[in-house]
Formats: C-alpha cells, sequence, structure tokens
C-alpha cells in the first residue's frame, strides 16, 4: 500500500505487527490528512509535553510512573505484577479525556520499585467523545455480560450498522469478542498470533460488509496489538476483567 510506504520510521515498525487488511478499511483521504500528525507528533513531539503532564498525574494512580529519560528494558517474563499494572495503564488511558500514547511495546517499559516506569514515544492520539465512550460500553457489556450495551458500543465506534441483518451483526460481535477470551474467565493469556489472526477475521468481515472504520479504530488496533506484544512477554495469564473493573471504579462518581 502507499500509505505503507509514506508512514515515519517508527510507525513503519509499528505497523509491521498489524494486519496490512486493516489498513484497507480505513478511508485513504482519511488516513493521508493524518500523516503529516502523525509526523509532527512522532519527529517533533508536537502535543507531548501536554499529554505528559496530563497522564502522569493520570496514570499514577494505577502504578505507573512516566519519564522523559529512555529506560533500559529488563525481560518482564513470568512477571505477573508487571503485566497487571500494564492492563490497569491500558484500561485507564481509555478513561483519559486528555488522549493517550499508543505504543505499549516492552522496551518503553521498566519494573522497578513495584512500580511500572514507562518513556512513552511521540506516538500519541485523542480518540473523538463518541468513538471513546463507545469503546467504553463496549467493554462494560463485555465484562458485564450486557449484550445491549456490547452492541450499543459496537454501533457507536462504526463496526455494525442498524440495517444490516441480525445474523450479521451477531457474527460481527463474536468475532471482535474472540479478542477477549471469556468475560467470566478467571484469568486470560495473551497470545501475540492470535490477536492478529482475530484482527484479521474481523477486518476481512469488514471488508466484504464495505466497512470503512474511522482512523480511531486503526489507532486503537495499533494501542491493541502493542499491548499484545508486551503481555505476551510476561507468559503469564492475568485477571483481566477484575483489573477492568477495579479501573472502572476509578472513574465512578
Amino acid at each position: 500500500m502507499i500509505f505503507m510506504r509514506l508512514l515515519p520510521g517508527v510507525l513503519k515498525e509499528l505497523s509491521k505487527h498489524v494486519p496490512t487488511v486493516l489498513f484497507q478499511t480505513v478511508e485513504w483521504s482519511e488516513l493521508a490528512s493524518e500523516l503529516p500528525k502523525i509526523t509532527r507528533r512522532i519527529l517533533q513531539k508536537e502535543g507531548y509535553q501536554d499529554l505528559f503532564d496530563y497522564q502522569k498525574d493520570f496514570l499514577s494512580a494505577v502504578g505507573v510512573e512516566l519519564t522523559k529519560e529512555p529506560v533500559v528494558h529488563a525481560s518482564m517474563k513470568n512477571n505477573k505484577a508487571a503485566g497487571e499494572t500494564l492492563l490497569k495503564l491500558y484500561f485507564t488511558q481509555l478513561f483519559s479525556p486528555y488522549g493517550l500514547f499508543l505504543d505499549l511495546r516492552g522496551h518503553h517499559f521498566v519494573w522497578e520499585n513495584s512500580s511500572l516506569k514507562w518513556h512513552p514515544s511521540g506516538f500519541w492520539t485523542k480518540f473523538g467523545d463518541n468513538f471513546r465512550h463507545g469503546l467504553l460500553q463496549v467493554y462494560e457489556g463485555f465484562y458485564l455480560e450486557d449484550e445491549k450495551t456490547y452492541y450499543q458500543g459496537l454501533a457507536a465506534i462504526g463496526l455494525i450498522s442498524p440495517d444490516w441483518h441480525k445474523e450479521d451483526i451477531k457474527k460481527l460481535g463474536d468475532l471482535f469478542k474472540a479478542q477477549f477470551g471469556s468475560a467470566m474467565d478467571s484469568e486470560m493469556s495473551f497470545e501475540l498470533d492470535h490477536f492478529k489472526q482475530s484482527i484479521l477475521k474481523t477486518s476481512n468481515f469488514l471488508l466484504e460488509k464495505k466497512v470503512k472504520i474511522s482512523k480511531d479504530f486503526l489507532y486503537l488496533g495499533i494501542y491493541l496489538v502493542t499491548l499484545y506484544s508486551s503481555l505476551d512477554e510476561t507468559k503469564e495469564k492475568l485477571p483481566v476483567r477484575d483489573i477492568y473493573l477495579e479501573v472502572r471504579k476509578n472513574f465512578e462518581n
């Protein structure tokens, strides 16, 4: 794809882990308009300081320490506490109204003094309000086993259309659930290859239905694949539902 050749080096590296078909489901004009913004953020650190300041306070409550100094990454294999903290980071950023740093690959982290020290890259975004709230509905519906909320969330993030047949709506819902495992499993393992296959199947179905996803969903795909990359490194099963509910509780009124 032409778009892939135009990406900044850092994003090209990230995109190697994302099935190419996912890029094909996004409107070219929307992708093209994002390129200058992505380049400024990655190379010139546009907006980095403001988001760093917001997220530093936002994430400290879940045991994540942001630093501007590069870290010396050590293997997180068999480090369940690090994996749990990384999951808390992932969910907490989704609740953040300020934006989110997207690159969760392991070399940006070091586990130190029972906390996760993170040197975030300049690759960040701010989801549209409708997309972010819809995504939170997806997780809410899945982990609380509320099908209505789950499908409302999928519609809000643009993955299903009300004019689809019920069978197609259910198929997309089931495909998207594949990345989560079972809502009631006490613990879940994170295998990057399994996640890639899940995204591939979902993307192929969207292409078949001629659905064009938003740039926000593309960024979410990158955010998720970097999360899986780091959690796969731990080789640990993690209590995802419990962690989601713990983070969610922090934002209850």
